[in-house]
């Protein structure tokens, strides 16, 4: 079991793969940061896919 912090706030999640940490993520955006959710709508996929990319990075390297 791995465990990160959001990367906008203190919150942590634990999860055996990153696809577990991402599903607990994309609620945890939703509903604590859905002010950033509605802004990212106007990023790049690109945008999108660089920080999955990073965040599966630090997640696989715990």
């Amino acid at each position: 079991m791995k465990s990160m912090k959001c990367d906008m706030c203190e919150k942590e999640f634990e999860a055996e793969d990153f696809d577990g940490w991402f599903g607990q993520m994309k609620s945890h955006y939703m509903t604590d940061h859905a002010d950033f959710m509605k802004e990212s709508q106007n990023k790049s996929k690109e945008e999108g896919m660089k920080w999955m990319a990073d965040m599966k990075a630090k997640f696989e390297a715990l």
